[in-house]
């Protein structure tokens, strides 16, 4: 791991524990933040909100994408990077990439998720984002405490992620 990866450490151990917050707030245990190339956060905690706002695009990362390109008046992330506590669906990955993102460092990633319930692998080539496109930016950033919102979010939901109501269905699908 990379001293600037390493840097993002504590980051992630708080982008992990706002995720098990949003998920006793009744959310998902997905959140997104976003970093300048110094490693300065630039977004707040974005959570998903499709739910609160009827807009099926605002997953956790395109939150905090949007806030960044908002707060810093950009119309990209050029250099910036990408935080997330589970590994990106198809429409974040193709947000992300759109938007210049130069690596997305994931605490939890696609597989480990999926065995948690939250299976979106699918959503990959309906957003053209190809194995190769994603290890172009992929960075794992393991963090202690990583799977917690997940395996929270499922005793508070036995039934899974798809039995959970309205804007808590597992990402790259509607709610």
């Amino acid at each position: 791991m990379s001293a600037v990866v390493a840097r993002l450490e504590p980051l992630m151990s708080r982008a992990v524990a706002a995720s098990t917050a949003h998920v006793d707030a009744g959310g998902l245990p997905f959140v997104g933040v976003v970093v300048d190339a110094a490693g300065e956060v630039i977004s707040g905690f974005g959570t998903n909100q499709v739910a609160e706002t009827g807009d099926p695009t605002a997953h956790a990362e395109v939150v905090a994408m949007r806030e960044a390109l908002t707060r810093q008046r950009r119309d990209t992330l050029a250099g910036c990077s990408l935080l997330a506590t589970g590994e990106p669906c198809g429409l974040c990955y193709r947000f992300a990439l759109d938007h210049g993102i130069a690596s997305v460092l994931v605490a939890v990633d696609r597989d480990e998720v999926a065995r948690l319930g939250f299976d979106y692998r699918a959503s990959y080539p309906a957003f053209a984002v190809t194995d190769v496109r994603r290890a172009r930016v992929f960075v794992p950033l393991p963090v202690e405490r990583a799977l917690d919102p997940f395996v929270h979010y499922l005793r508070l939901h036995p039934a899974g992620p798809a039995a959970a109501g309205p804007g808590t269905a597992p990402k790259g699908t509607s709610s």
